[in-house]
C-alpha cells in the first residue's frame, strides 16, 4: 500500500510518514497488490479525512498507483509530531467490492 522511503511501516497495519504542513507534494499510494487481493480491478477511489487534514486532490489511478495531495484545513488546530489519520476507500472494478485502509500522517515540520 505505502510505497517510498518516507513510509515507517514497523507496523503494517498503521503505515504513517512525516509530513510537513508546508511541503506541496503528491503521496504516492500503491494500490496494485490491495486491488489483487480483492481479486479486482480498479474502479474508483475516495479519500477520507478529518480536521486537522483535508485532502487536496485525490489524484488519478494510473498503473496501480493514486498520488495523493494532503493539506491542513483553513485555521488547524493539531499537535506537532501526532499521527494523523486519512482512509482510503478503493471501489472495484465489479461495482460491489469495496475496502478501506488507513495511512497516517505524523505532522511535523521538516
Amino acid at each position: 500500500m505505502t510505497t517510498g522511503a518516507a513510509w515507517n511501516t514497523d507496523d503494517p497495519a498503521k503505515p504513517w510518514a512525516l509530513w510537513d504542513p508546508d511541503a506541496k507534494i503528491a503521496i504516492p499510494i500503491s494500490v496494485a497488490d490491495w486491488l489483487a487481493a480483492l481479486g479486482v480491478g480498479y474502479g474508483s477511489h475516495e479519500i477520507i479525512t478529518a480536521s486537522p487534514l483535508e485532502c487536496a486532490d485525490e489524484g488519478t489511478h494510473s498503473a496501480g498507483t493514486i498520488p495523493v495531495r494532503m493539506k491542513l484545513v483553513a485555521t488547524p488546530t493539531y499537535k506537532a509530531g501526532t499521527k494523523y489519520p486519512f482512509t482510503i476507500r478503493i471501489v472495484g472494478d465489479d461495482g460491489f467490492t469495496q475496502d478501506d485502509r488507513t495511512l497516517y500522517l505524523k505532522v511535523k515540520d521538516r
